[in-house]
């Protein structure tokens, strides 16, 4: 009873293999809503504080774009005297840049280089002496910066031209917040793209981030569906290898249950089928020695009342009887003979099946042991108007068998013929040749196997004679029909037997 409850106990949710495949496949669909965004934060936080790690003393573009519009602001009405000062002040914070101031007329009053800088002067066409920075950068190249002594539309439409995208960065502000009416010109600041922090992100370095990321992740969900159902095969193979593994009694040996899931489920409905069939082993182990000693004590218990009865049955002969008396005396005798070789069966059967038949096996002519068995069954035969047909060849037939054995089968088999075959009232005894080898043949003409006959018996007799012929390793064949019985008996290695109809 605690078996089947437990074997009909239900499965909780959360330990199921199917609850722990859904979380996997959620795990597998959250990952692009959730994951990913949660990745790209994280490349964005890193590729900023990797950024500011880096050396960048100047700033990025914006910064030092306000810095230059907030110090031409604060420089409105300023004299060139103090404009000049405040722009050798905030050189000297920035040295490695470059700064001119243009007044409103267009003459260039003075240039500050930088430290990378080479000053050039080169005369104009018009007798004036324009100035050339030379810049090397740090990516190993060289630029150049022309500027004219005199500002006029065409050089300054050039010179904002050239400067809106080149290395050094350029950066031109009106002083006084760009109110040209004042008449104080314009300063100018050129700083190495080198020495500014980048302030825009790599769009082919994010999308190789986030390729990389998403393969590593979709790797992962892939190798762990696969130790899923690995585990799963481990267990199912080790379940199926308890089932083919077998134990003393020729049963599968019980398995340890290590999860309580669909599989451990399995586990003990396999336990629970190897516990019953272990005791219905033994229960019919036990069945079996209890019909044995069943049968042997009926045996034993049956032979001494049958033992006095033919006393008096013997004596009973010796008194005169009447004509009906007698014929009711020999029934009784018959009846007796059969009862007599009912329980020789029964205990040679139960001889045979315990294993504690002696067997005698040595080199015996089979002829001839057919020939003596069937000479004691003539008068039988005979007295039953049976047409007897035994046709034996002379040489000897050489078989590797127990005597009493043999003989034994023969009588059983003839003596199913007079029980089941009397209405044929025919019986033959020959050889043939099957499977290269000599079979001996018993055939009737009764009705066959397939009908019921007028008499029906235990089937010890024949139980008994397939037990005796596979222990003397010998084989047999029946051949059934509505014209008759054919029974072939031959040596041969193997223990089989056949039954065509």
């Amino acid at each position: 009873m605690d078996q089947k409850q437990s074997g009909q106990r239900k499965l909780r949710f959360g330990r199921s293999l199917m609850s722990r495949y859904i979380i996997l496949i959620l795990a597998a669909v959250l990952f692009v809503p959730v994951i990913l965004p949660i990745m790209s934060i994280i490349y964005v936080v890193v590729v900023n504080n990797t950024n500011m790690n880096q050396a960048a003393p100047y700033g990025d573009v914006t910064q030092i774009s306000n810095l230059w519009s907030l110090e031409a602001e604060n420089l409105n009405g300023a004299s060139d005297e103090e404009i000049k000062a405040r722009l050798e002040q905030l050189h000297g914070s920035y040295p490695k840049s470059s700064m001119y101031r243009v007044k409103a007329s267009g003459e260039t009053l003075f240039i500050l280089g930088s430290e990378d800088v080479t000053l050039l002067e080169s005369t104009s066409p018009d007798g004036r002496t324009d100035t050339t920075l030379r810049w090397s950068l740090d990516s190993g190249q060289t630029a150049e910066t022309r500027i004219p002594a005199e500002w006029n539309a065409n050089n300054t439409v050039q010179f904002m031209k050239e400067a809106s995208f080149r290395d050094p960065l350029t950066v031109v502000s009106y002083i006084g917040g760009g109110e040209k009416d004042r008449g104080q010109g314009f300063m100018i600041i050129e700083v190495p793209r080198s020495l500014l922090q980048m302030n825009h992100s790599n769009g082919l370095l994010e999308l190789l981030y986030l390729g990389i990321v998403m393969t590593i992740i979709f790797l992962s969900f892939i190798m762990m569906s696969i130790l899923f159902f690995a585990r799963i095969r481990k267990r199912l193979i080790r379940l199926q290898t308890a089932m083919m593994t077998t134990g003393k009694e020729g049963l599968p040996l019980p398995v340890d249950i290590r999860q309580s899931d669909e599989i451990g489920q399995l586990e003990e409905a396999f336990n629970q089928m190897v516990h019953q069939l272990s005791d219905s082993r033994h229960r019919e182990r036990e069945e079996e020695q209890l019909r044995k000693r069943l049968i042997a004590g009926l045996s034993h218990d049956l032979r001494t009342p049958l033992t006095v009865i033919r006393g008096h049955m013997h004596a009973l002969h010796k008194e005169e009887l009447s004509e009906q008396g007698d014929r009711s005396l020999h029934r009784m005798e018959a009846k007796m003979e059969d009862l007599g070789g009912l329980i020789d069966n029964m205990l040679s059967y139960n001889l045979l099946t315990s294993g504690k038949y002696t067997l005698k096996l040595e080199e015996k002519d089979i002829l001839r042991i057919v020939r003596e068995t069937a000479a004691a069954w003539y008068p039988v035969w005979e007295k039953e108007q049976f047409e007897i047909d035994i046709d034996l060849p002379e040489e000897p037939l050489i078989w590797h068998m127990d005597e009493q054995g043999m003989r034994r089968v023969l009588d059983n088999l003839f003596q199913n013929v007079i029980r089941h075959a009397a209405s044929g009232k025919y019986i033959s005894i020959s050889t043939q040749e099957i499977q290269g080898e000599t079979a001996i043949v018993i055939q009737d003409r009764g009705p066959g196997m397939q009908q019921d006959s007028d008499t029906k018996g235990t089937g010890l007799g024949l139980s008994i004679v397939d037990l005796l012929i596979r222990e003397m390793s010998l084989r047999k064949r029946v051949d059934s029909s509505d014209a008759g019985v054919q029974t072939y008996i031959y040596s041969g290695k193997g223990n089989k037997e056949t039954t065509n109809r």
